[in-house]
């Protein structure tokens, strides 16, 4: 659990709003914290700041090497501070932790070459992890009009002293900036491929065997 509070001044984060059917996502930022209240930055269309009156908020913290923390049905105010106007919310509010995506992620972290649109430029990245459902990766800068774009990485990963080759073929559904200034991008897999579930259960079972040695032995 987290304390919004808690996040330090500069901290990005991202704003999920909703409003009956409609959806919409939106990059801020924690900029003071006067009292028990924490202002982040509203988000302006136009000149015009976005009432969120209403609306249900979901403020979503992206962490590397963990999973992301969410603080749900936030209740945003529109406040001026400073001459400047920002979303206003009580500090007291908790996040937590919780997966985007369904089933288990195993953590890569090692350099992969992701090839983003069709016909697109190839990028340096990490790739941070894979599911049954997708998979996710880092840049160290944002490209632009990178969501809904179609991508497209190869993973060759070992199990024991054997090559395991996968071919990751995904769309990406969600951007988010991280602490460090780089960027995550998360996919959803259009492509399924068998040999993924095999390598994710294969590798959770090595790891359990290290963690316990007793298992696996006869």
């Amino acid at each position: 659990m987290l304390l919004f509070s808690e996040l330090d001044k500069g901290t990005p984060i991202r704003l999920n709003v909703r409003s009956g059917e409609h959806a919409m996502e939106f990059d801020s930022v924690v900029r003071h914290k006067p009292g028990r209240q924490v202002l982040i930055d509203a988000v302006q269309r136009d000149g015009q700041t976005l009432n969120v009156k209403g609306c249900q908020v979901d403020i979503l913290l992206a962490r590397e090497d963990e999973k992301p923390i969410r603080w749900k049905d936030c209740e945003l105010t529109c406040v001026s501070y400073k001459k400047e106007v920002y979303y206003a919310l009580e500090g007291y509010n908790i996040g937590r932790e919780f997966n985007r995506r369904s089933g288990y992620r195993l953590s890569i972290g090692e350099e992969v070459t992701v090839k983003i649109g069709h016909g697109g430029f190839d990028y340096a990245a990490i790739l941070k992890d894979i599911s049954n459902s997708g998979f996710a990766f880092i840049l160290d800068k944002e490209v632009k009009g990178a969501e809904e774009s179609f991508v497209y990485t190869d993973y060759t990963g070992l199990l024991g002293e054997r090559e395991v080759n996968m071919p990751l073929h995904g769309k990406v559904v969600r951007t988010m900036p991280l602490p460090d200034g780089r960027m995550l991008y998360g996919c959803v897999l259009t492509q399924k491929n068998v040999l993924i579930g095999h390598y994710i259960n294969q590798k959770q079972m090595e790891q359990l065997a290290k963690k316990n040695p007793r298992y696996g032995k006869k």
